[in-house]
């Protein structure tokens, strides 16, 4: 993982940085101790008006020390506080490395830059802006003399009928959304078929076809064709298939016991029936189930005690033992097992044997959910199933949406309308970052969020997530960020500045970072291709064997030697090593590939080394081939000899 910075504090003296893993403390050119590493930038102090690096000579005095080895300290030794509360600070951090690779900066590319605001105990700065503001601008319940801009409306947005003047296609589609809880995508038949799939229930009675409709209360749920899937879909199928074996094994029950009371009799399956129709309907939730719900309803009906996943609660089996709802139906009834003094005939002991059933189905669903509710804990951030997640990304992208013109409504609502966004230039203090016209900030974020991303995940999938989806919503947040500290921000329209505009930045801003969560879930890489290995590379003969030192009574000897084995590749080159003291040296001139099983090498002996070596016995060599790119095969031990 990258090195980032997990957390940011400043007070009116200090700025605290966190890191995600230890760097490097030292005072060096990628220390976290360093000045130069560190820029400061705050619209609203004197000392900052500008971005100013603490190496600077104007930097008020500071220095920085590492209290460990994830953490760095700022303090400012000036005599009066640099910062007011209340004040936004940006901090740009640069070539930080690691512990581990002192030195290889290693932090988001060499360049962080996170805001933070000043703490104000007493809240006096925030409530003189807010008075400001609020004196100085129009409430936000005003409605705004404004045009809608041609370029800013909410994409795929359907225009409300009114007073009849709506036309009836408009009407048509807002109804056919209402009924399938399903944004209308004329490109996209496949989410429309799946919205239609998850909204009506089709079954056959006596010859011909019924359809039940499922109200769904959210919209765009599934514009995503997200559904059911996985753990969830596991659970609810087992759920449904035990509701459907147990209610009419319920309605059959009947008490054991002569003095029970039939009231009670009556209350307690009518609440046992509500309960287990509420866990399975739960189960089947789009968007995956309401873990604090579901753990009600089975502690309720069953008396489980506080239901966790890791590490598992223990669930009680036993229908005699089991407590809850079920337990008291049974004790009203008299319908438990061991010694009952009112089971006398078969009829009462399959009375017995039903609830026994009953009891059998719910507490091993409850184990099924135990096992698998932790998929469902939002808060986790582990891995997801693709299809239950694709509905809280939908939701999720619907809400960026919606974000992005609630930034609009705020800009606005401070005289920033938007003609003024389409030429208002924000500059950016990260350098990636081009200037760019505030409208055009808030179209990349909306046009991602509307088209790009819903396409790419549907016909992209998980690959999509990781390698396209990801990295474009993380350079959206970085824009947001830089939109929300601006460098050029003092000469920007003063209702730029006010706390309900960025407030309104800060919210797209985390919005996009959930978002970003719920992708990295669901995302995967793309798989390494795979290699075809070649043969293995081997030397088995080499002919001839034995060349002389010297040829025609001159020093040195040239011979074509041909050089059998396996796995040649064109290129491959021979070498020719001997372990002997004074040995001449072989030297391949040429090399000719004939086969994957054949080379071919014209060789000759070093004829100083020939000359040094007078009249000495024989002298081997070893032999091995590589083929390009790739290490040199085993060696044929011995296999050349040169004669002295």
């Amino acid at each position: 993982m990258p090195l980032t910075v997990s957390d940011l504090k400043v007070t009116s003296k200090t700025i605290t940085i966190f890191f995600s893993e230890p760097v490097d403390t030292s005072t060096g050119t990628n220390g976290a101790t360093r000045p130069a590493n560190y820029t400061v930038f705050d619209p609203d102090s004197t000392a900052f008006a500008k971005p100013l690096a603490l190496s600077e000579p104007k930097a008020p005095p500071s220095q920085i020390t590492a209290p460990d080895n994830k953490t760095a300290l700022i303090t400012f030794t000036a005599a009066q506080s640099p910062f007011s509360p209340g004040d936004s600070v940006l901090v740009i951090i640069t070539n930080i490395a690691t512990a581990a690779k002192p030195g290889t900066p290693g932090l988001l590319g060499n360049l962080a830059a996170v805001a933070r605001n000043v703490p104000d105990p007493s809240g006096t700065g925030k409530v003189v802006r807010t008075v400001e503001d609020a004196i100085a601008y129009p409430v936000l319940t005003e409605e705004i003399g404004y045009r809608p801009s041609p370029v800013s409306g909410a994409a795929g947005a359907l225009p409300a009928p009114s007073g009849g003047g709506g036309s009836l296609g408009q009407m048509a589609a807002k109804a056919v959304s209402d009924v399938l809880g399903w944004k209308v995508n004329a490109t996209d038949p496949k989410g429309f078929v799946g919205a239609l799939t998850q909204s009506f229930t089709l079954s056959d009675v006596e010859g011909h076809v019924e359809s039940k409709w499922t109200p769904r209360t959210y919209a765009v749920q599934t514009d995503l064709a997200g559904g059911i899937t996985g753990a969830q879909a596991s659970l609810y199928t087992r759920a449904k298939d035990a509701l459907d074996k147990s209610l009419p094994l319920l309605d059959g029950l009947y008490p054991l016991d002569p003095e029970a009371d039939l009231e009670d009799v009556k209350a307690l399956r009518e609440m046992a029936r509500s309960q287990m129709n509420e866990i399975v309907k739960e189960l089947g939730s789009l968007g995956g189930p309401s873990v604090l719900r579901v753990n009600t309803y089975f502690q309720i009906l069953l008396g489980a005690d506080p239901i966790v996943f890791t590490p598992p609660s223990k669930v009680q089996a036993d229908p005699d033992l089991i407590a809850g709802t079920l337990g008291s139906l049974r004790d009203t009834f008299g319908i438990y097992f061991e010694g009952n003094p009112f089971s006398n005939s078969v009829d009462d002991e399959e009375d017995i044997t039903n609830f026994r059933i009953i009891s059998d189905y719910m507490t091993s669903l409850l184990q099924s959910w135990i096992a698998n509710g932790r998929f469902f804990v939002l808060s986790t951030g582990g891995e997801a199933f693709f299809g239950t997640q694709l509905v809280l990304i939908s939701r999720q992208l619907s809400v960026i949406v919606e974000t992005v013109n609630e930034v609009r409504f705020a800009l606005d609502s401070v005289f920033i309308g938007p003609s003024e966004r389409q030429t208002l230039q924000l500059e950016f203090a990260d350098p990636r970052l081009p200037t760019m016209f505030l409208e055009d900030v808030l179209r990349e974020v909306e046009g991602f969020a509307a088209d790009e991303a819903p396409r790419l995940l549907r016909d992209g999938g998980r690959l999509a997530v990781n390698n396209n989806i990801l990295p474009v919503a993380e350079s959206l947040q970085n824009l947001v960020e830089g939109a929300h500290d601006p460098t050029n921000i003092s000469v920007l329209p003063d209702g730029f500045r006010t706390a309900r505009v960025r407030n309104s930045l800060d919210d797209l801003n985390d919005q996009l970072e959930t978002l970003i969560t719920l992708a990295e879930q669901v995302g995967r890489d793309l798989p390494p291709p795979e290699r075809v290995s070649a043969a293995a590379v081997s030397v088995t003969s080499v002919s001839p064997g034995t060349v002389p030192a010297a040829a025609n009574n001159a020093p040195g000897a040239t011979a074509t030697v041909f050089i059998g084995g396996t796995g040649f590749q064109a290129g491959a080159r021979p070498s020719f090593t001997s372990s002997s003291a004074g040995a001449p040296a072989i030297t391949v001139t040429n090399t000719f590939f004939a086969s994957s099983s054949l080379l071919i090498a014209i060789v000759t002996v070093d004829a100083a080394a020939v000359a040094a070596l007078g009249a000495k016995a024989s002298l081997p060599y070893d032999i091995t081939v590589a083929n390009p790119g790739e290490p040199p095969s085993a060696p044929l031990l011995g296999g050349f000899t040169v004669q002295g």
